[in-house]
């Protein structure tokens, strides 16, 4: 149901708790915005310091790395395919050529699973040191902070700056209508200073149609009980919410 890697080439599907006096979920969907209450008003402490953090790149070591092992490898399937052709029978069925081919596609193959372990290492790194990165933004604005709730807090604010895209699509309970409102996504984090619910927001196009509680996809409602204010769905949960708003006016 949870999901924690973000899909980089298909619209993911949050879940995002605005609050819980009905104030906040009332101004998103009245300004087509989307902003979300972390406890203590959390984000508040940063002001517009949170813009830096959603143009600063999460991913540049994993590039880094990316880089060399690609090199590396260039370089020795160069000089492997050159010895491969050196010297190589041309007769009609090649026989020689044949098994040398194979055995460089061999190396591919073996090439192209280890960059797919290399990437997805390389992604739980990022997202690790990120995280703690955010961890000691929080510690060095609050005095006393809940040491169980610091890496909710981290990733809420790291998924609403950074991760939630254009396009993606945003559920959002309102609580006291018991009722699901689902929108899409239309821009950029946005720091606005002096805005109230809405000065830590994001522009969002929100669908007609409203979703009963009931008639959600099953465990709805217990994903409501994490400590995390922002859920990204995986299938089926995911495909469920589409399915709601397979509409070409949306």
């Amino acid at each position: 149901m949870v999901k924690d890697m973000v899909r980089e080439h298909r619209n993911n599907v949050w879940v995002v708790r605005t609050g819980y006096c009905g104030v906040q979920e009332k101004s998103c969907i009245e300004r087509d915005f989307i902003s979300f209450d972390l406890n203590l008003h959390i984000m508040d402490l940063f002001g517009d310091e949170l813009m830096d953090i959603k143009h600063r790149s999460p991913k540049y070591k994993k590039y880094m790395h990316f880089g060399d092992k690609y090199r590396e490898f260039d370089q020795k399937f160069r000089k492997e395919f050159e010895d491969a052709i050196k010297n190589v029978d041309y007769s009609t069925e090649r026989p020689e050529m044949i098994k040398k081919m194979k055995r460089l596609n061999t190396k591919l193959q073996k090439f192209d699973d280890e960059v797919k372990q290399f990437d997805a290492t390389m992604h739980e790194f990022d997202e690790f040191e990120r995280v703690e990165q955010m961890k000691k933004a929080l510690l060095a604005r609050l005095s006393t902070p809940p040491v169980d709730l610091l890496e909710v807090w981290a990733k809420d604010v790291l998924h609403f700056v950074n991760d939630i895209r254009i396009y993606d699509l945003i559920a959002i309970p309102l609580m006291c209508e018991k009722q699901v409102a689902i929108g899409r996504v239309r821009d950029n984090y946005k720091y606005r200073e002096g805005k109230g619910v809405l000065s830590h927001s994001r522009k969002v196009d929100w669908h007609d149609t409203r979703v009963p509680f009931e008639n959600m996809f099953h465990g709805f409602e217990e994903l409501l009980e994490l400590p995390s204010s922002i859920t990204l769905l995986d299938d089926p949960e995911r495909e469920f919410v589409l399915g709601i708003v397979v509409d070409d006016t949306f």
